[in-house]
């Protein structure tokens, strides 16, 4: 009653005033229900809504990166897959019963050097692993695609030489990373903690693994301590020349 007495604003004609606002308020609502679902007249549509899963949009290039390129960017692959989990850790665990005395930090070095051809020889070894990870095992072929633009998750992501060449700029990217930190190379208790990250794209790579693709974005990133900070109205604020390893 409080919310239909607030509709009267003609204290003569109360009933027909609440009846007037309320059949308004009735009509607003349908009417934004009505146009949700309906397509805008002489707008354009985003050409990006159904490019989800990824696709080259312009400037493609065959390479033939260095080995170690290549091995950095499947070994990225790896350790970004939820189907590698256990293996990783596993291997870690590994490399940390070999050297009880060596340091986390250089744990997990030893563990990045090494990982690709024990997880060969651990796939290879067991008949019971599907397709899809062994043909991750053997890794993406030696020719790579190369793309000037790329299309995923309703993006456009453009390489910053590509940009500049437009007063349009999606070249930028952002990751918010959990990542242990070290104060030394001698530091057994690393510290874990989400950490923001944001660069720019230099090189957009399609890796083929004969039966499925795999893009991936080869980033400069912007030092953390210096690069990177927050103005007095909490905009973030990104020095583009200040780059990090």
């Amino acid at each position: 009653m409080k919310i239909l007495k607030g509709y009267t604003k003609n204290l003569h004609r109360s009933k027909a005033s609440i009846v007037e606002r309320y059949i308004a308020k009735e009509a607003i609502e349908f009417c934004s229900e009505y146009l949700e679902k309906e397509k805008p007249v002489g707008l354009p549509e985003s050409c990006h809504d159904e490019r989800v899963r990824g696709k080259g949009s312009r400037g493609l290039h065959v390479i033939t990166p260095s080995v170690e390129d290549l091995q950095v960017a499947h070994l990225y692959v790896l350790n970004n897959s939820n189907e590698f989990l256990p293996y990783i850790l596993h291997h870690e665990g590994l490399v940390k019963e070999s050297n009880p005395k060596m340091s986390k930090s250089k744990v997990l070095k030893e563990h990045n050097k090494t990982f690709l051809n024990w997880f060969k020889d651990t796939i290879f070894g067991d008949d019971n692993n599907y397709d899809t990870l062994r043909k991750l095992v053997d890794g993406p072929k030696r020719n790579v695609i190369t793309w000037q633009g790329y299309d995923i998750n309703k993006y456009s992501f453009y390489k910053k030489a590509q940009d500049e060449k437009s007063t349009l700029q999606n070249n930028g990217v952002t990751l918010r990373v959990e990542s242990q930190h070290f104060a030394s190379v001698h530091d057994d208790n690393p510290h874990v903690a989400f950490i923001p990250y944001f660069g720019f794209t230099e090189e957009i790579w399609e890796l083929n693994y004969v039966k499925f693709t795999i893009c991936v974005f080869k980033c400069k990133w912007v030092d953390s301590n210096t690069g990177v900070r927050t103005d007095d109205v909490g905009f973030t604020l990104v020095d583009l020349k200040k780059l990090a390893y």
